[in-house]
């Protein structure tokens, strides 16, 4: 059976409960959390940078161990610490839900960044399954009137559009591994397992890049 651990992050300094997670080797995420803390500028990474400067890291609990439905028990135990007056760091409810951006005002450089990694992307509901309002069609339709498809009018040949359909990864079957290597499941795609899981940038991770070396507190990688 599998395990999921609910674990704490604990102030050394002030001995209080500060940041609530989910992870099937809570050892290995803590020390992910102490070396990520530089890639983003949430309020659980300035915390663990203020506990670095002086010398100092977050102590690591066990909450609970669960089998089953992570997603509720890690939303559940956020939820419960919050109501009884633990000032918690976490961003977001829990669930890997992703978080607000609500509010937040992004620099010129910012923008610019966001823009490039987007680039040559599908937009969110073509892969997300969500259907468009008919303004929004509306508004699609009357954007693209009067121009001519580059692609109008040409054909391509069998060899072509297979080539075109195995280079799109969210077809490639992907395989679900655990943080020991252990295989869980294999995947036709990375959309059905993003849609099942209901996680995002399994993708990145397959692809090696840096900031995601897991994901939902799996490893992924593209079946050959």
């Amino acid at each position: 059976m599998f395990v999921y651990y609910i674990y704490g992050l604990i102030d050394p300094l002030t001995n209080e409960l500060r940041y609530v997670g989910k992870s099937v080797n809570p050892k290995n995420r803590l020390r992910r959390h102490i070396s990520d803390r530089n890639l983003h500028d949430s309020y659980k990474d300035r915390w663990i940078r203020k506990l670095l400067n002086i010398n100092e890291k977050p102590i690591l609990i066990i909450i609970d161990e669960i089998s089953d439905n992570w997603q509720f028990w890690e939303t559940f135990y956020i939820s419960y610490f919050k109501c009884i007056g633990c000032t918690l760091t976490n961003g977001t409810k829990g669930g890997d839900e992703p978080p607000s951006t609500k509010g937040r005002k992004h620099t010129d450089f910012s923008k610019q960044k966001m823009s490039e990694t987007k680039k040559g992307k599908p937009p969110a509901w073509w892969v997300s399954g969500t259907t468009r309002s008919e303004q929004h069609k509306l508004n699609l339709s009357r954007s693209c009137k009067g121009r001519t498809s580059p692609n109008k009018g040409k054909k391509y040949s069998d060899e072509f559009k297979n080539k075109l359909a195995k280079a799109s990864t969210t077809k490639k079957t992907v395989l679900q591994f655990d943080l020991n290597d252990m295989l869980i499941k294999e995947w036709d795609s990375v959309t059905l397992a993003q849609k099942t899981l209901k996680l995002r940038h399994i993708s990145e991770c397959c692809r090696g890049e840096k900031s995601y070396k897991t994901v939902g507190g799996f490893k992924w990688v593209y079946k050959n």
